[in-house]
């Protein structure tokens, strides 16, 4: 399944914005991801899914950047309905040590407006099994302004609602960090979501929830 993008149906009979939102389970191909900065072997695995099924992974080319897993931009765009909702995924170490590569790092940036922020959402691969991450996308969060894509460096600089919401208006990049080794390393991701959290559907008060399902 290609991206969803949930239609909600209010029990209301009262207009209000409609919440949209991508999400990624690889279940039987890549999806139209890719990686960015210096990863290699980007493949689609059969075997390895959280699930069972599929699962996306790559590794180092050991240059100097950190590579990242990169989301398809023909589902990018204006997502200014996200704002406040939870970007999640989960994430397998495969070889590599995962605990010294050092700094302050970013695991999930998103780029748009001419802008880079990210987040440390505070785990890191484990070999042979896989761990869940997650960050909200909202100024109570702690996204902070990227100051270099090629090593996903946080700057000390929060981002302000102003440029989170900017960014969203004109999302053109949506990345995943799968480097956490000084050194070569392997990882995959599996389910990455970017859409509403359940806590803002129930206050929306929402009866269904009917998904359309791009291929």
């Amino acid at each position: 399944m290609r991206s969803i993008i949930p239609t909600l149906t209010l029990t209301a009979a009262i207009a209000a914005p409609a919440l949209a939102g991508i999400s990624y389970t690889f279940d039987t191909d890549d999806q139209g991801w890719s990686v960015a900065n210096d990863g290699t072997g980007f493949m689609w695995d059969s075997a390895i899914g959280n699930n069972g099924l599929g699962a996306i992974r790559a590794r180092d080319i050991v240059s100097g950047n950190i590579w990242l897993f990169s989301a398809p931009t023909d589902d990018l765009g204006n997502l200014s309905a996200l704002y406040n909702t939870s970007i999640s995924y989960d994430i397998l170490g495969i070889t590599g040590s995962h605990t010294n590569l050092g700094g302050d790092r970013a695991d999930i940036i998103l780029t748009g407006a001419g802008l880079s922020i990210g987040i440390d959402a505070g785990t890191q691969p484990v070999n042979g099994q896989w761990t869940s991450a997650s960050a909200m996308v909202s100024v109570d969060s702690d996204w902070r302004i990227i100051s270099s894509f090629s090593d996903a460096t946080l700057t000390g600089s929060q981002a302000t609602q102003q440029q989170i919401e900017s960014i969203l208006a004109d999302l053109t990049g949506l990345y995943i960090r799968g480097e956490y080794t000084n050194g070569g390393d392997a990882t995959a991701i599996d389910n990455v979501n970017f859409v509403p959290a359940p806590s803002a559907l129930a206050l929306l008060g929402l009866s269904t929830v009917a998904f359309r399902r791009r291929r």
